[in-house]
């Protein structure tokens, strides 16, 4: 089958017209696509009365307000199940792996460095990962938290998915450190593989937006890549 190699090295399968619909290619992963545009890299991280201020470059306005850009990595399996963490700070709240993309990061490498740092797997190290595309960001992928973003004038954060998969239905335990890699404290407590649904129900009560338009969007390009397989 005729493949593409994507910004990380990995060599993926290419996509057919719905995936290509769907997903962007890794070689235009730091294109941004509307809605939203990736505001000036030029600001200082230092205000003019010594404050930190957020980085511009990892910021992205939506509607006339500005969003955290933040890296998710969903993980798939051969039943088409993704990989959720339980919060250690929200006993009872699942989701996937997730931060702040860096200065200089493209969409993938973040999820990628979030996927190692919080639960310790990797592409080309964890057996049978692989990366496979980039969600495009889409509006409805934008929640607000509130807490310490508010109090930097951010609207709240954008969530940026990338999708990985895993060949393999067992339990991902085994597969996964916990303890928080690359200098991160703990994120979760225990993984699991859930269906779509758990996924969204499951997970904080904000982020069930982004995760239904990440379903809609991610689940035909999942089922054309396990299908192709």
């Amino acid at each position: 089958r005729a493949t593409m190699l994507g910004a990380l090295g990995v060599a993926r399968p290419s996509l057919a017209s719905l995936a290509a619909r769907a997903l962007s290619p890794h070689r235009r992963a730091r294109r941004v696509h509307t809605p939203g545009r990736v505001l000036s890299m030029a600001a200082p991280k230092i205000g003019k009365d010594g404050e930190k201020v957020y980085p511009e470059e990892c910021k992205v306005e939506v509607g006339g307000l500005q969003y955290r850009r933040c890296a998710a990595a969903l993980v798939f399996n051969p039943n088409g199940d993704v990989l959720l963490g339980e919060r250690s700070d929200r006993p009872g709240s699942w989701g996937m792996p997730q931060g702040g993309i860096e200065i200089g990061e493209s969409q993938s490498a973040a999820a990628t460095r979030e996927l190692y740092e919080e639960v310790g797997m990797k592409p080309g190290v964890t057996h049978g990962l692989a990366l496979v595309a980039e969600v495009p960001p889409d509006e409805s992928f934008c929640y607000a938290p509130g807490g310490w973003l508010a109090a930097k004038g951010l609207a709240g954060q954008r969530l940026e998915f990338t999708l990985f998969h895993l060949d393999s239905t067992a339990d991902p335990s085994p597969l996964c450190v916990l303890e928080g890699l690359g200098g991160e404290t703990r994120e979760f407590t225990r993984v699991k593989w859930a269906s779509w649904d758990e996924a969204v129900s499951s997970v904080w009560e904000s982020k069930r937006g982004p995760y239904v338009r990440a379903r809609e969007l991610a689940g035909p390009v999942i089922e054309k890549y396990l299908s192709d397989k």
